[in-house]
């Protein structure tokens, strides 16, 4: 439909062709790591792909799964983590075991030191100084354990949280593009299934397709030896953190692939709709990125934008399809624009085409 949409199809037969070539099984887990691979989207994940030889073993491919793409292996991450808790469980049970010991044989010396005190009669003088210096060693060293396990039990609390943010960090970094922070297609997936889970009342929204208008061109005007790799993690990289500040109202910004990036604006106008997508074309146009080659400004970048509102789809297919649509023509007629796909043409459009113009 798109000359993007061919690319992804293109980047598609090459992956099944190249596992039916080399061997590989058809398993989820391979065909997405082939898939970042052959897709250039991290270049050292393809760097180690391809030095893994012509012959990839599972468990070559599950290592460099477990290296780049960490949410494939949740079971060997909870399995360490289940490890770790255990330790640290073992751990505070024997702390806690040493301290009841230590307030038992304290109880032992209290006990004595009372009766000595206690007993009817003349008081023996030696007794009671030797029961006042036991329990006031006694006393001393209970309370030099007392902060000892106290500083033991804050440093289990400590490993305890170390282990939860551990948890926390994994289940967050599944939903996160490594490369700019947004949010990775995997998030916008469930985001954009969730607009449709109730058919008949679909979530208020507009979904904006956008990518990075001349890349190539950008990145190789700024460097002497032409475009790498680096750069242009360094450029896409970029383009994120300005989308991440361009974003007052907190919408939902993710990258999909290669310079490729959606947007979920919450808004059932289209003006407001086109007024967010806007101010985030905006920011990401607003300051250069400088090479650090040379110090050059590899220059700033424009966005093409496709917009689809929810209300004119019955599902998230056709939403996509709608907004794949209206970044096609934005990219047709030159880039730098967003164009809105709507049922609400204005007088003299054609096919229903609303086109937003910087």
């Amino acid at each position: 439909m798109t000359q993007h949409i061919a690319a992804e199809k293109s980047v598609g037969i090459r992956v099944a062709t190249a596992m039916l070539q080399m061997g590989i099984e058809g398993l989820p887990r391979n065909y997405e790591l082939v898939y970042e691979a052959y897709s250039g989207a991290n270049a050292e994940l393809t760097k180690e792909f391809i030095a893994i030889g012509r012959v990839k073993s599972q468990r070559a491919l599950d290592e460099l799964g477990r290296k780049y793409l960490p949410h494939q292996h949740e079971e060997s991450v909870l399995s360490k983590t289940s490890a770790r808790m255990q330790l640290q469980m073992s751990t505070f049970m024997n702390l806690l075991e040493e301290e009841k010991s230590s307030l038992t044989d304290y109880g032992k010396i209290i006990d004595q030191a009372s009766r000595s005190i206690s007993v009817e009669g003349e008081i023996d003088r030696d007794k009671l100084v030797n029961s006042i210096r036991q329990l006031s060693e006694a006393t001393e060293q209970q309370a030099s354990k007392s902060v000892a396990m106290a500083v033991e039990a804050r440093q289990q609390a400590a490993s305890l949280d170390a282990v939860r943010s551990d948890i926390d960090n994994f289940e967050k970094m599944k939903f996160v593009d490594q490369l700019t922070g947004l949010a990775n297609r995997r998030a916008f997936n469930k985001a954009v299934t969730r607009i449709y889970a109730n058919a008949q009342l679909p979530m208020m929204c507009g979904l904006g397709l956008a990518e990075i208008d001349s890349i190539k061109q950008l990145v190789s005007a700024g460097e002497s030896g032409g475009s790498d790799n680096g750069t242009n993690d360094r450029f896409i990289r970029h383009v994120g953190q300005l989308l991440q500040a361009a974003n007052k109202n907190g919408e939902f910004v993710a990258r999909l692939d290669r310079d490729r990036f959606a947007f979920l604006i919450s808004s059932s106008e289209e003006a407001e709709i086109m007024r967010v997508i806007d101010a985030l074309r905006l920011g990401v146009s607003s300051k250069p990125l400088i090479s650090p080659k040379n110090g050059r400004s590899l220059g700033n970048a424009t966005l093409s934008v496709g917009v689809a509102m929810s209300t004119l789809s019955d599902n998230a297919a056709q939403l996509m399809e709608f907004a794949e649509k209206a970044l096609a023509v934005s990219v047709r007629d030159g880039g730098n624009r967003a164009t809105l796909y709507s049922g609400n043409a204005q007088p003299g459009a054609n096919r229903d085409w609303m086109i937003y113009r910087p």
